[in-house]
């Protein structure tokens, strides 16, 4: 006899737990399946960067590709999306630690940006107002104004700005804090491997089929990362998802002691509560190989060296692999999927997912609970792909 749920949740990422935790907070009964422990893809492998202001070193879009040299911001038609997430967190922090009983390890330190061309400047100088005006003051420093936060620095010529606002959390901590949110809500977690699913039972009530047996539910939401394409292209639904390889590296500290802002440039250099400095991140596409790479692992540490050499020279203590559900936007994917409406995506989003997760799970509960096809915010519908 197949189990029975109002929803069934595919994946057990920040996006489907934030999906379930909001769902049955509402008054559903809720299931999420995942084949993989809590964490372990991902989602727990994260840097946990909250920063709506700045792209990503380990961005993929086509819409990042596709800006002018030195612009150091988001693209415009990620900002909203960013902004939005950004200040739910900081809305829902304190919520989601008290229910979970786990410290986020929030970490409140500056990020510096640093320029290493006149462009960079630039883009710097026209993105200060804007950002001081959205609360996250910005300061444009001189290669002598960085070396006197840290002499450590290597301050390029150019300089940097100095932004407030942007700040950091534990992944793993986060993901695992998500989930006990969502058990206390009612939410059963299960451990089965997803090999298909029938949306076209009767009354609208879809079937999920796994290794360990049948789950029934009047919606099925499918949010397994870069996995989703291939349950939804059996319902002839073909979303533009796809594996972005990223990968970090954790040091020791440097020989000299620690420092207290987050270096960014071509890639994020930030000494974390848990006392490594993490070097993040690359983005490749190269299917689902888990392979730590050396070409990897060099450009980071090259990276580091060039921004400060103190960390650079550091031992590497972890190397990690993760797999992004990339898009060709950088954006997630959200809406009603197939001819019958019973199944809904909520994948994508690249490598800001830790941002953008408790913001999704609420566009999904609002669709469901006005019986929409398409999120409030277009800039994420599944219908800009169709």
């Amino acid at each position: 006899m197949a189990a029975k749920a109002d929803v069934v949740v595919i994946g057990a990422g920040v996006f489907g737990l934030s999906c379930a935790w909001n769902l049955a907070r509402n008054g559903r009964k809720v299931i999420v399946l995942d084949r993989a422990p809590i964490g372990t893809e991902a989602s727990g492998w994260a840097l946990g960067r909250l920063d709506p202001l700045l792209k990503g070193s380990g961005s993929t879009g086509s819409t990042e590709q596709d800006l002018p040299p030195g612009h150091i911001a988001k693209p415009v038609a990620q900002q909203e999306l960013a902004l939005l997430s950004y200040r739910l967190h900081r809305e829902m922090t304190a919520e989601i630690e008290s229910t979970s009983g786990i410290d986020l390890q929030v970490d409140e330190q500056p990020t510096l940006q640093l320029f290493y061309s006149d462009a960079d400047r630039k883009s710097g100088l026209q993105s200060a107002e804007s950002w001081t005006s959205l609360g996250f003051k910005t300061e444009i420093l001189s290669a002598a104004d960085i070396t006197k936060i840290d002499a450590r620095f290597a301050a390029p010529e150019y300089g940097g700005a100095l932004v407030q606002g942007p700040y950091f959390i534990d992944s793993m901590r986060f993901v695992s804090a998500l989930a006990a949110c969502a058990k206390q809500a009612g939410v059963r977690v299960e451990s089965a491997t997803v090999t298909g699913i029938d949306a076209t039972g009767a009354a609208g009530a879809s079937t999920v089929h796994t290794d360990q047996g049948h789950y029934e539910a009047a919606t099925v939401i499918v949010a397994a990362g870069p996995w989703s394409n291939h349950l939804l292209q059996a319902l002839g639904v073909d979303v533009p998802v796809h594996p972005s390889k990223g990968e970090i590296l954790r040091l020791a500290p440097p020989r000299s002691g620690s420092f207290a802002t987050h270096l960014h440039g071509p890639c994020s250099l930030v000494n974390k509560k848990d006392g490594m400095v993490w070097v993040a991140a690359t983005a490749a596409d190269a299917g689902f190989d888990r392979s730590p790479s050396n070409e990897a692992r060099e450009r980071l540490l090259n990276s580091a060296n060039l921004m400060m050499p103190d960390a650079g020279e550091s031992e590497v203590l972890k190397h990690t692999v993760c797999f992004r559900p990339a898009t060709p936007d950088d954006l997630p994917v959200v809406g009603r999927a197939g001819d019958t409406g019973s199944v809904i995506v909520a994948t994508g989003g690249g490598g800001s997912g830790i941002m953008q997760c408790l913001y999704v799970g609420k566009l999904v509960e609002g669709m469901m609970s006005s019986d929409s096809s398409e999120p409030e915010l277009a800039s994420i519908s599944l219908g800009r792909f169709t």
